[in-house]
């Protein structure tokens, strides 16, 4: 097993190709458009808007307890900022050993390193949201709390978890070919058994019990409680890290077991 230190060499030694495959990535997402990389600001800029305007203002949603006529908006926004960096990660992830197979053959470098560019993509893409939803708030004068800062855990130990779970998906994937497909099914289940675009209060206590074995549950709450300024129990941080961190060990014996075996296969 590489220690921290040798895989921060790899990553140090190896930055040039990482850079290069980061910058494909983004540019091959806007590739032939007239507005090129401005499609990164506008899809999150229209995203926030018509949270604001259809639930807010039009259909006139609102939170328990909570007077502020945006708090809705804020709380959908939270949720979906964890939401969309844990499933970019998970989609972007799965696909990696598949996407960049005649690089795998044709060089040698640790394979680890083509999830680095995974990671920055998603988590430009989420601070950019999270950038908007923050101006949003100011504009829209709902206070900032210091509790905001709990967002930085947050998205943290979802990138962890779901550059675990991606990467566990990823070896299977090129194996099992179907597990692309079915991971979008689970996740698509997992968006609703989530409390996202509805309220927590609005499920019994036994529900709420059993949708809590969903790591991704505790980190939508805490990241929607951070920005509507409530008190968040890190604590709740604490089952979603361990199980991200026994997913990533997963993926890693997995991985150099059947090593050779993946090369043949993809």
């Amino acid at each position: 097993m590489n220690t921290p230190l040798s895989l921060l060499k790899d990553v140090l030694r190896y930055r040039g190709l990482i850079f290069a495959i980061t910058l494909r990535e983004i540019k091959s997402r806007y590739a032939g458009s007239t507005f090129g990389a401005l499609w990164l600001v506008v899809p999150p800029i229209f995203m926030v808007f018509i949270y604001t305007v259809i639930f807010s203002r039009l259909m006139q949603a609102r939170m328990p307890g909570i007077e502020h006529q945006y708090a809705y908006s804020i709380y959908l926004c939270a949720g979906l900022i964890t939401w969309n960096l844990l499933l970019e990660l998970v989609q972007r992830g799965k696909g990696v050993f598949l996407e960049h197979a005649n690089l795998i053959k044709k060089s040698s470098f640790p394979k680890f390193i083509l999830f680095i560019p995974v990671i920055a993509t998603a988590a430009l893409n989420s601070a950019i949201l999270l950038l908007l939803v923050v101006a949003f708030m100011v504009i829209s004068g709902y206070p900032i709390m210091a509790s905001t800062l709990v967002l930085l855990p947050v998205l943290a130990i979802t990138v962890l978890l779901g550059i675990a779970i991606g990467a566990l998906l990823a070896t299977l994937n090129v194996f099992f070919r179907d597990i692309g497909q079915l991971s979008d099914v689970v996740f698509q289940a997992l968006f609703w058994a989530t409390p996202i675009v509805y309220p927590l209060s609005i499920l019994s206590e036994r529900v709420q019990g059993v949708l809590s074995w969903s790591p991704i549950f505790s980190l939508v709450l805490t990241a929607q409680k951070a920005l509507l300024g409530e008190a968040a129990d890190l604590s709740q941080l604490v089952y979603p890290l361990v199980f991200a961190v026994i997913v990533f060990l997963l993926a890693v014996v997995l991985y150099k077991r059947s090593y050779n075996d993946l090369l043949d296969q993809i």
